[in-house]
């Protein structure tokens, strides 16, 4: 009987022994405990019957799966499920609005029919005309600029050629940029002459960082009416004589360069007196009115600068787009409107830039700007 016993335990001893074999590295450390003991000791100890008993345990412990196993199989599966749950899910892409000066639509400025036109608001800035125009997709399906934009536009091909016009473009209104100052440190209401006059109205002055639009200011601030103006401008002795004028307010300009710039100066009450868009002007107004504020800016309409404006439609607009967008421009005429009600009365004045003598003198009188303020650019 115990030779039987000892026939059977070396049996599975050497079923056991040729399963680690097989099992190689990845059970050995689990093995070796197990084995540790040498079966002529045990034998010494519990006898045969318990050496089978322990061995018979050994072999089932090997073919069971292990806790780890278990644990990784389940992990697969678990990962498994997490990967087919964040498959991403294709959207259609909106379609591009039709782009506008800054603080257009917080004022409500742009006039349309319907009310239903996609707006969004660019910078004025060339170097973003070009990248929303060209960009596939554009950026707009029509964009608002001004003359001197559209005919760089034009030429250079970020614009598409329009048959019924010679210029790339149709009328979309004009925007005025005004004199703007802060009521509750200055009642009464200023011209440029009084923006000059830092002497009898202490403060910091803001005005546009470049030569279109602020040569034709400081012009006016020394005298000139606004019908001479470009008569002077276009001779050398009005260009000096308007950066005279310049010299001397320098030292208290805060410059801006886009709409959302000279909206901040008047957020942050970061200077007395301003040029503006009335539009940033009417918005910012606009939210002062509804809540607390130490400061209200508002518009002198007498004497404003206005720049004709035309739509655009970008060269990368597919023709299904474009031949849509122009029917809708002919059609609702949409354009911008930026005085108010309240200030457009009889003593709303406006000197409209010439983008002729603009396209003409451009580039030289901007160099001559820029010599003029330095390498230091605010």
């Amino acid at each position: 009987m115990q030779q039987s016993k000892a026939s059977c335990a070396l049996r599975v001893v050497r079923s056991g022994c040729l399963t680690l074999a097989l099992l190689g590295a990845a059970f050995s450390s689990f093995a070796a405990p197990a084995h540790a003991t040498s079966a002529s000791s045990i034998q010494k100890q519990d006898g045969v019957g318990a050496f089978l008993d322990r061995v018979v345990a050994s072999g089932v412990s090997l073919f069971s799966p292990s806790s780890a196993s278990a644990h990784a199989q389940h992990s697969k599966h678990t990962i498994h499920r997490a990967r087919r749950k964040t498959v991403p899910r294709h959207t259609a892409p909106q379609a591009p609005g039709w782009g506008v000066p800054q603080g257009v639509i917080a004022s409500s400025g742009i006039v349309t029919p319907d009310g239903t036109t996609h707006l969004v608001e660019w910078d004025g800035k060339i170097a973003t005309l070009q990248t929303g125009a060209t960009s596939h997709p554009p950026a707009w399906a029509a964009v608002l600029v001004d003359g001197t934009q559209l005919a760089k536009a034009c030429s250079a091909g970020w614009v598409r050629p329009l048959e019924a016009a010679t210029n790339c473009g149709l009328p979309g209104g004009h925007e005025d940029v005004a004199l703007a100052w802060d009521r509750s440190r200055l009642p009464g209401q200023p011209g440029w002459a009084a923006f000059w006059s830092v002497a009898r109205h202490p403060g910091r002055r803001g005005l546009h960082f470049g030569a279109r639009g602020t040569l034709e200011i400081a012009l006016l601030a020394d005298g000139v009416g606004p019908d001479d103006v470009y008569n002077q401008l276009s001779t050398p002795a009005g260009v000096d004589r308007a950066f005279r004028k310049l010299d001397v307010l320098r030292p208290y300009i805060v410059w801006w360069r886009t709409p959302d710039d000279a909206a901040r100066i008047m957020q942050q009450s970061g200077a007395l007196m301003t040029s503006a868009p009335v539009s940033e002007i009417t918005s910012i107004s606009a939210h002062v009115k509804a809540g607390a504020a130490t400061s209200i800016f508002v518009a002198e309409t007498d004497q404003m600068i206005r720049t004709p404006l035309f739509w655009a439609v970008p060269s990368t607009v597919s023709d299904n787009d474009a031949r849509q967008t122009l029917e809708r421009l002919h059609i609702q005429s949409p354009h911008l409107e930026d005085v108010p009600d309240s200030l457009n009365d009889t003593h709303t004045h406006a000197l409209t830039i010439s983008d002729t003598f603009w396209l003409a003198n451009g580039d030289a009188l901007e160099q001559r700007f820029r010599t003029w303020f330095g390498s230091d650019t605010p």
